[in-house]
């Protein structure tokens, strides 16, 4: 009783607990939610919040916490289907989600909202989700998809009978519904469209079981179509016949046995009448189904294709560019079954008999004959395309004498070349490049041709977007017709009634045609498309991806030519560009994974020259949230081994590393700290897929600021601060407190500093780059939870080496937005001499306290919450505080001891260490620390040497020993006696290695 009285509590706690910050719980806190669900529908009543956090949960960053929302959303639904209409939106949104998991559950909720649900919008909006998701990458969620719709669409018609007539009446307003459903989700745009006719060739191939049953159910669709297309009455309100003969076009293009003789003669009234802009429109849909169905109708009678013929050849100058193209494939196909070429002979001689009329006026000063010359270029080009007259060579030559060609094409092209001079009107150009562009695609050879490569040549330099975009699409859709010959898929709507050819080879070890186009075009025009590519973000760099892409599919170059442009193209904000470029770098990276390994330091600089030149932004990430911006590369990346991820990431940071006196630092912002910046934000926002990976990172980060940051830290002391032995000596003997005298002692001599703008804008620059490295390596690790004594050496978390082969966990609430603005500020830095100043002083104080190492104060209780610091093996990478990091071994002295603490032995011991007390040893390392390069008297403050300390045997100055106590010591200070007395003693103590001797 008492459990059940506390119900809603329970359940006000689980609801509470959904918008923790914690994954695990908002998982977990649903799923108990979905459970008390099952056991108390009521539960929907009585907390009035769980729709809205259902929505909210459905948005979740998690995968998890996004699949456990949609499981409760399903079971919500089950128990109140009124609440369909305010979980759609989310469901749908989920269809599309990165996670495969989720989108595959959110299909099958698809599925069961369509089933209850008789709203035809709803239908329709469901149906284009779904056909959306039958092209997916994954193969897994496109079959499901592809199922769901054959469950939906075709099943509940197989048990019709063969017979129209012979069905009952609920079956045929089904039918009727059916298909309205379909011409509705048709008119939602071309994508929706081209989805539609892939699933039906699916379902209607040799690949499908039910295949059969599927052909008989889109005749009887089809059949309905057309009753409702010539019966007003029987369509629906808002239903046009321009929309009925579009989607028939869909089941043409699909499967042109699905129509017969009967089909097209109520077709062939939509050929003659072209008064409207809609009549154009049906047009060019009735010609299509023409173009698709005319081949595989052997009964056709003769007389209908004469009418249809004559019709069309009377409309051919009405005619737009689309609707020209489609009737010039149709008048094509009838002439193959007709065989009477002698019509498209007459039409072409006299559109060639225009063009050399029109050859010698001036294009530019009369509108009039321009539009003219426009469509006569734009009929040579269609019919070129569609037609191969060449039997008809001898019709020709009696027609167009004196005759001087080899080739009808030939003719063709030499009539249209000069209208494509760039001193011809813009629009009349254009079409003249298309027309050759279309001529050659029938006819490869000619783009082999001298002549024809200039043309295209001069088009892409020139730098008119236009008429590159024009260039760029013939040699795109070229391509497409090489690979779809060399895949062996030939589309069945750019059938022309022949049969589908065996493969590129098609029987022969000869190549073809396009085979040498295809190589031609790649290599001569290669570096025109990648420039053009690289320029700008408009339809033509899409253009000239897109032809990238295809050239490396085909394998035309070498992938090292384009493989730089590709992965700085992934880093469009164009969504298309990026999707293109990032599907053909991962083509290439699978197929060629050592040899591009070389290339890919290159394309990170390219890609951070495309963020500055185009993209106009030189950060290394996006927001909302942040996302590294080289993410589809690292994510392809990830696919290789930990070998291969590694050397990435190592030669990734090795880019960042710099030399001093060779760095460049002119302009404002120097380039080299842009890139620095691009580079170390992409590694802060990188998705590191396993904890060694991200170590490794770490490590490399390290390194880099342990072996270049001393001797930045020194230029700095002795050419920006002047910081002298003396002065420091003074301001201890003065003060008695080390730190804030030797900072003091730092600000004095800066103010009377006289460092050369240049040197000071240089030795700034550096700090910047190694102080955001250092930045986003303590960023890294506070996001991942990896503590100053928690990271260990590679191949090790925790000294559990199984730990490092899983995925790093995340620390709730901690975003990227703290490390942004900590490298923005130290950017700009560089704005004044003042704060160039104060980013040096904090560089050098980053590498003389260890802030992470801080010990606690004397009257703390026992140093509690103080970290530990990492000693032997636990102690891995080197740390750029006063750990000592170029010791190599990670070791570092102490600096002294802390009330409440064992003391414990660390780092090398000194050639003075002896059985002697704890008080005397505590008072030797308390009198200086050696650390890179730098030497640390009392106060944990540097002071510079004027040699720099190496790992063994320091060296120091003996003129920086002036003035120091005799009583200290220092290296360089041993007596004779004692040195011989010590080495002899560590000699026999086995403690004590060569090394440390």
């Amino acid at each position: 009783m008492n459990f059940c009285r506390r119900f809603d509590r329970t359940v006000n706690i689980l609801l509470d607990s959904v918008t923790s910050e914690q994954i695990t719980v908002r998982t977990r806190s649903l799923k108990s939610v979905t459970q008390m669900l099952e056991k108390d529908p009521s539960l929907l009543e009585r907390a009035r919040n769980v729709k809205t956090l259902l929505i909210k949960c459905a948005a979740d960053a998690s995968p998890m916490v996004r699949d456990s929302a949609l499981m409760l959303i399903g079971k919500c639904i089950q128990q109140k289907p009124a609440l369909e209409q305010d979980f759609l939106k989310p469901i749908l949104s989920l269809s599309s989600d990165p996670t495969v998991t989720v989108r595959k559950r959110s299909i099958k909720l698809l599925k069961e909202v369509y089933c209850r649900n008789g709203s035809k919008e709803v239908k329709s909006i469901i149906v284009e989700y779904l056909l959306q998701r039958t092209t997916d990458d994954d193969k897994g969620v496109s079959e499901l998809a592809s199922q769901i719709l054959e469950e939906v669409w075709f099943a509940p018609f197989w048990k019709c009978s063969e017979d129209a007539a012979e069905l009952p009446i609920h079956n045929k307003l089904a039918l009727k519904e059916q298909m309205e459903l379909v011409i509705s989700t048709t008119r939602n745009g071309d994508g929706v469209s081209s989805a539609l006719v892939s699933l039906l060739r699916n379902l209607l191939g040799s690949g499908s079981k039910a295949a059969p049953s599927n052909s008989k159910v889109c005749q009887k669709l089809v059949s309905t179509a057309f009753e409702s297309m010539i019966d007003p009455e029987a369509r629906p309100e808002g239903l046009e016949q321009k929309h009925i003969v579009q989607c028939l076009t869909l089941f043409a293009r699909a499967d042109a046995r699905l129509f017969d003789a009967e089909h097209l003669q109520y077709l062939q009234p939509y050929t003659s009448n072209l008064t409207t802009a809609e009549d154009s429109n049906l047009l060019r849909s009735v010609v299509v189904i023409f173009r698709c169905v005319l081949p595989v109708i052997p009964s056709i009678q003769h007389n209908l294709l004469r009418e249809i013929q004559s019709a069309l050849f009377k409309n051919v100058h009405k005619l737009g560019k689309t609707e020209l193209n489609e009737v010039a494939a149709c008048l094509w196909t009838i002439n193959t079954i007709l065989n009477n070429p002698e019509r498209l002979v007459k039409l072409i001689v006299s559109v060639i008999k225009y063009l050399r009329i029109y050859k010698l006026k001036d294009m530019s000063q009369n509108e009039k004959d321009t539009k003219s010359a426009k469509r006569c270029v734009q009929i040579v080009g269609a019919f070129g395309k569609h037609c191969n007259l060449e039997s008809e060579l001898g019709g020709f030559q009696e027609a167009l004498a004196p005759w001087q060609w080899t080739s009808v094409s030939g003719m063709m092209i030499n009539s249209i070349e000069p209208f494509a001079g760039s001193s011809q009107p813009l629009s009349l150009r254009v079409d003249a490049l298309n027309s050759i562009g279309l001529i050659c695609q029938a006819s490869p050879h000619h783009f082999n041709h001298t002549d024809v490569s200039d043309v295209f040549q001069k088009a892409l330099v020139e730098g008119q977007s236009d008429v590159q975009n024009v260039v760029l699409g013939n040699f795109r859709d070229f391509f497409a017709i090489q690979e779809n010959q060399a895949s062996n898929k030939p589309d069945v709507s750019q059938a022309n009634g022949s049969a589908a050819t065996n493969g590129r080879l098609g029987g022969s070890m000869k190549a073809s045609e396009g085979d040498g186009a295809s190589a031609l075009i790649a290599q001569r025009f290669l570096q025109n498309v990648l420039f053009i590519a690289l320029a700008s973000q408009d339809t033509t760099a899409l253009t000239a991806t897109e032809v990238i892409a295809s050239i490396n599919r085909q394998g035309l170059v070498h992938p090292k030519e384009s493989g730089p442009a590709l992965v700085a193209l992934e880093t469009s904000s164009d969504p298309a560009i990026a999707s293109v470029a990032c599907q053909a770098h991962a083509d290439v990276h699978q197929q060629h994974e050592s040899m591009f390994e070389r290339e890919y330091m290159r394309a990170i600089v390219e890609a951070y020259r495309y963020q500055k030149d185009v993209v106009k932004d030189t950060c290394g990430f996006r927001i909302g949230p942040h996302m590294s911006k080289l993410h589809s590369t690292f994510e392809i990346i990830k696919t290789s081994k930990s070998k291969y991820q590694k050397k990435f990431i190592s030669n990734f940071c090795a880019k960042i590393d710099f030399e001093l006196d060779k760095l460049d630092v002119s302009g404002a912002v120097p380039a080299s700290l842009q890139l620095s910046r691009f580079l170390i934000e992409n590694l802060a926002f990188f998705d590191y897929g396993r904890v060694e990976e991200l170590l490794h990172t770490l490590n490399c980060m390290e390194k880099i600021v342990a072996s270049t940051g001393p001797g930045v830290a020194h230029c700095i002391n002795t050419e920006v601060f002047h910081v002298r032995v003396d002065a420091i000596l003074g301001a201890l003997d003065e003060s008695g407190q080390g730190i804030e005298a030797t900072t003091t002692t730092r600000h004095e001599c800066a103010a009377t500093a006289e460092v050369a703008p240049q040197r000071l804008h240089r030795l700034t620059t550096a700090s910047i780059i190694l102080s955001c490295l250092w930045d986003t390596r303590t960023y890294l690790r506070r996001l991942y939870g990896l503590s100053s004594n928690g990271q260990a050496k590679e191949g090790k978390s925790n000294g559990k080496g199984k730990d490092v082969s899983k995925g790093p966990t995340k620390t709730p609430g901690i975003n990227g937005d703290r490390v942004v603005a900590a490298i923005a500020e130290r950017v700009e830095s560089l704005g004044s001499r003042e704060k160039m100043t104060q980013q040096c002083s904090a560089f050098v104080e980053l590498l003389s306290v260890d802030h992470e190492f801080r010990v606690a104060a004397e009257g703390d209780e026992e140093g509690a919450g103080r970290p530990k610091t990492p000693s032997g093996d636990e102690a891995g990478s080197p740390v750029p505080m006063s750990g000592g990091g170029s010791r190599g071994a990670g070791k570092r002295k102490r600096s002294g001891s802390v009330a409440g603490t064992p003391n414990k032995k660390r780092g090398r011991p000194t050639l003075g260490r002896r059985k002697s007390s704890r008080k005397s040893m505590e008072e030797d390392e308390d009198n200086y620390r050696i650390e890179w390069g730098v030497l640390v008297l009392r106060g944990r403050k540097e002071t510079p040497l004027s040699e720099k300390v190496g790992e063994r045997g320091e060296k120091v100055d003996n003129n920086l020993l002036d003035g120091l106590p005799n009583n200290w010591k220092l290296p360089g200070r041993v007596d004779e006696k004692e040195e011989k007395k010590v080495v002899q003693d560590d000699a026999n103590s086995p403690e004590v290695t060569t090394d440390e001797r």
